[in-house]
């Protein structure tokens, strides 16, 4: 007997009571047969059993889905048109300062600052200060078909909450950003909070990160011209085999003796015109 085959038990009345030699040939089968209420339960266990893998199963392919999604790559739709391009692609022409895995653009009165390790004396990242606000871009490996954004993005989330601060989620221009606000001292040691917003743009098999700060959160001429850097910016990763994740370390500028001594006399000739500078933190 199924689920649907359940007898339902009440108090019999007299017209319900009968002689036993009124007994019909199924009430002699189940009379005769005193495991069938037996079978019945194992049945409707089976039953019970049947429903709850089928609830399991149903968890579990929601669980795969919401990985599948979180690996996803998340960039915007005109990424190949409008950037960050990958070395393969056709880009416009622009003055970029050339990093190695990045190529930045750089703009009159922009300041380039690299962020390198203490002990390696690897450069992690590149930030661009202009007008007041930064954007601090880091290149990662990823795999081909997968991207890295959603899972960093949900993380981050998750450690601001942790340290006491709230974030929120963003549609823009760039994709999915996440603005923030964590808990911090002020300059002259009072609580207060730091705002900061982080976007990140998967490409092929690379993934890149970046982190607004200054007016480049608060006014939105200046985060739209660092926003515009951002998507001229120029990725090789390289063919080398790299673990997912694994930080793409940039390298330092060199400039030719040539270019310095011709950088030097237009200096000169131009004294109150600034332009990009490099600035290496340790």
């Amino acid at each position: 007997m199924g689920l649907f085959s359940r007898f339902k038990k009440s108090t019999p009345t007299d017209d319900d009571v009968r002689a036993d030699d009124e007994l019909t040939d199924d009430d002699e089968l189940d009379a005769q047969n005193p495991d069938t209420e037996a079978a019945d339960r194992a049945d409707d266990a089976a039953d019970d059993d049947e429903a709850e893998s089928a609830a399991e199963l149903a968890e579990s392919d929601d669980d795969i889905d919401e990985e599948e999604a979180r690996l996803e790559k998340s960039a915007p739709f005109d990424r190949s048109e409008k950037g960050p391009f990958d070395i393969s692609e056709e880009y416009p022409e622009h003055d970029r300062l050339d990093l190695g895995a990045l190529k930045v653009p750089v703009v009159d009165g922009m300041q380039v600052r690299l962020d390198t390790d203490d002990d390696s004396q690897r450069v992690l990242a590149v930030t661009l200060i202009h007008d007041g606000g930064g954007i601090q871009l880091q290149a990662f490996a990823t795999p081909r078909s997968e991207g890295l954004w959603n899972t960093v993005r949900g993380q981050l989330a998750e450690s601001v909450t942790k340290q006491g601060g709230e974030s929120t989620e963003l549609h823009t221009s760039l994709g999915k950003e996440l603005a923030i606000e964590v808990p911090a001292k002020t300059e002259s040691g009072r609580p207060g909070k730091r705002a900061m917003r982080f976007a990140g743009i998967d490409g092929p098999r690379w993934f890149v990160r970046a982190v607004f700060s200054g007016k480049a959160v608060t006014d939105d001429e200046v985060r739209a011209e660092l926003s515009a850097l951002f998507r001229g910016v120029v990725v090789d990763r390289g063919e080398e085999a790299m673990a997912p994740r694994e930080l793409i370390a940039l390298t330092a500028p060199q400039v030719d003796q040539d270019e310095a001594e011709e950088k030097k006399d237009e200096d000169e000739l131009n004294p109150f015109e600034r332009g990009p500078e490099i600035t290496e933190v340790r």
